[in-house]
């Protein structure tokens, strides 16, 4: 079949017109030689006999089969050349048509710059003008009579008499405008209208940071949630670093809105999270625990482990004595206890202190209700461990109704007996590599380590964050980590944690 599609292609239109005169002479030849043979070969007077007559018939046999072969192979010849040029004309219409569309896609571009250069103009001209005759939302601005008429809307004019009442929401600029403006967008969308007064802080007097947050201050000509504070670190205090400059920052607002607004609650965010639908309903069902419960120190929304691998029911809450850092909420009287010794740096660490803490505990969601953007300044090394660990973060996208749940079983005397009857059920496994063998296995599992170190080679097993906060695993309560694996929910253990939880339980009794 090649060799013939070979022949086919290579014939060109002399050598048709030659196979074709060779078929006709070939048809002569045989109509000549048809009649020579009588049409009675049996009859008297034949020059011919009976066998050269059968050789004669058989000749033309084989000339009758070789014609029918090579009209067959001309009508296949004709039909190959005619599909090559109907070949040759679709290639030629596809490049018109090639050629057709660059050319529209030249013009749409420079219709396209065009019309954006008419815009900035536009842009331009209302910038030179003023404000636009028809301002967006972002674009609207408090004009100087409004500050005169509303001194509310300077940072640091709100009287104690007109704070709203609510937990305190504190959001805490590092200057940042266009990080800030994400977070604020996130936190206004999932915010009710009221309970949960905002107040934005920010170091300093950057213009940019300024401007976004007065941007939220007024919609449709009404105040809103949102205030503005502004810190201005003392000369008396001397030169201080950017991590002294944070610590004091944050000791600041929590001292205006506890000492100087008198808040009961304060929840402390930085700029850089993103809200889930039900983090206020959180806030305000766990609130309670504060009043409640003198042996927890906060309430976060934010979970260490909370990687989706890890982290699966949205309902469960559990317990830390690892002060997690972000998106935290605490009581007038914890900050009470906290204000006096507040340190210029560390503060993170400073909190996980247990002296400092006095053992104290944290309530944590399995599933975050906050998440954390990529910083834009950060080094190589923080950007890695973000990608590799905090970037993968949950954040709750199924809405659960905690003021309506009893969250009583997160005391210290509720929650210690049922983590230790859960640990005392579950299966122990030897080492954190044979987990795929008890897939699809109903129940908990334990999986024992004797030494920091230890627990670091388990973390980089499984995928969780590889270090240690002073001396304690991310988000573990009195060193025992909780997650799910799989279809089942995974402890990692201590040795020695039954004595541990037996010896707090009795210094509670005391």
């Amino acid at each position: 079949k090649v060799t013939m599609k070979k022949f086919v292609y290579s014939l060109s239109a002399g050598n048709m017109r030659c196979l074709v005169t060779q078929l006709v002479s070939c048809l002569v030849v045989m109509t000549a030689i048809h009649s020579l043979i009588p049409r009675d070969c049996s009859s008297k007077g034949s020059i011919y006999s009976e066998s050269k007559i059968r050789e004669i018939q058989s000749e033309l046999k084989t000339y009758r089969v070789r014609l029918e072969s090579e009209a067959e192979l001309l009508k296949k010849i004709n039909t190959h050349q005619r599909t090559e040029e109907n070949l040759n004309v679709a290639i030629s219409q596809k490049d018109l048509i090639i050629q057709g569309l660059k050319e529209d896609l030249v013009s749409m571009e420079t219709k396209y710059n065009e019309t954006l250069k008419s815009k900035e103009g536009e842009e331009n001209k209302q910038s030179e003008e003023g404000r636009s005759e028809t301002p967006g939302k972002e674009e609207k601005e408090v004009d100087g009579d409004q500050l005169k008429n509303d001194t509310f809307l300077l940072p640091n004019q709100l009287t104690r008499e007109a704070a709203p009442v609510g937990i305190a929401i504190a959001i805490v600029s590092d200057n940042n405008a266009k990080e800030l403006k994400k977070t604020l967008d996130s936190l206004i969308e999932n915010m009710p209208a009221t309970g949960f007064p905002v107040f934005v802080s920010h170091n300093g007097t950057n213009e940019e940071v300024s401007k976004c947050i007065l941007s939220y201050l007024m919609k449709d000509g009404e105040r809103t949630n949102i205030f503005h504070l502004q810190y201005s670190m003392g000369a008396e205090i001397g030169p201080v670093d950017t991590l002294g400059v944070n610590s004091l920052h944050r000791k600041w607002v929590l001292s205006t809105l506890f000492d100087k607004y008198a808040y009961s609650k304060v929840v402390v965010i930085d700029d850089y999270v993103n809200f889930a639908f039900d983090v206020f309903d959180y806030f305000q069902a766990s609130s309670k625990l504060l009043d409640t419960d003198s042996s927890i120190m906060c309430v976060s929304a934010w979970n260490e482990n909370g990687q989706a691998d890890f982290a699966k029911d949205s309902g469960t809450l559990t317990r830390t004595d690892v002060f997690p850092d972000l998106a935290w909420m605490i009581s007038a009287e914890m900050w009470g206890e906290l204000k006096a010794d507040w340190p210029l740096h560390g503060w993170k660490a400073w909190l996980r202190n247990r002296e400092q803490n006095k053992e104290r505990s944290c309530v944590i969601p399995e599933v975050c209700r906050v998440s954390v953007r990529k910083r834009p300044t950060v080094s190589l090394k923080d950007e890695q461990f973000y990608e590799q660990y905090l970037s993968k973060i949950k954040l709750n996208k199924n809405p659960v109704k905690f003021v309506s749940m009893d969250l009583g079983y997160l005391t210290k005397t509720n929650y210690d007996a049922y983590i230790s009857q859960l640990l005392g059920s579950s299966t122990e496994i030897s080492s954190a590599s044979i987990l795929k063998d008890f897939r699809g296995k109903p129940g908990d599992l334990k999986l024992m380590y004797d030494e920091p170190s230890s627990y670091i080679a388990i973390a980089r097993i499984l995928g969780l964050t590889p270090m240690l906060k002073e001396g304690r695993a991310s988000a573990s309560y009195h060193g025992i980590v909780t997650i799910r694996y799989g279809t089942w929910r995974l402890f990692i253990v201590p040795e020695g944690w039954e004595k541990d939880l037996q010896a707090v339980k009795a210094d509670s009794a005391l």
